[in-house]
């Protein structure tokens, strides 16, 4: 697996960053990382709740659809009022779907796929996708934080 860093950045944003092989198996591991470094800094169960389900969704989104064996990065930063994490795939880029603003609608019932982008813009109050220069996809995903708990880390 890739590196794990947490860091304090200038304005006292907490910063994380994991890199992984872009497959399935790996997913478990950005779980549980991010957990640690949300539960650190004290982000509420129920905002850490929706935001890995959004989170898993991009990463699974990366690891089925990129088409490429380049690493996925996923980052998320911190800070007292927003929660903002970034799934980054070296793959072909989005070919559809994500428009900002767009609230894409969920696939029929019985279909067999289709409800990522749906699943992520519900559960987030931010969402953007684009295709990366050079290739790629990145998906940005944040919430404003409703809930603090108690700062285990300042």
């Amino acid at each position: 697996m890739g590196t794990s860093a947490s860091a304090t950045g200038p304005e006292g944003d907490r910063v994380f960053r994991l890199v992984i092989p872009p497959d399935p198996r790996f997913v478990r591991n950005v779980r549980k990382e991010l957990i640690a470094f949300a539960r650190q800094h004290g982000v509420a169960s129920s905002d850490l709740d929706t935001l890995l389900i959004a989170v898993g969704e991009a990463l699974a989104n990366a690891v089925e659809h990129a088409g490429s064996h380049h690493d996925v990065e996923v980052q998320c930063r911190i800070d007292d009022r927003e929660i903002v994490a970034t799934v980054i795939d070296g793959g072909r880029g989005v070919t559809r779907g994500g428009a900002d603003g767009i609230i894409a609608p969920l696939p029929e019932p019985m279909a067999e796929g289709g409800r990522g982008i749906p699943i992520m813009q519900r559960c987030t109050d931010m969402f953007s996708m684009r295709a990366l220069p050079g290739g790629g996809t990145g998906v940005v995903l944040g919430l404003l934080r409703r809930i603090q708990e108690n700062h285990a880390a300042s």
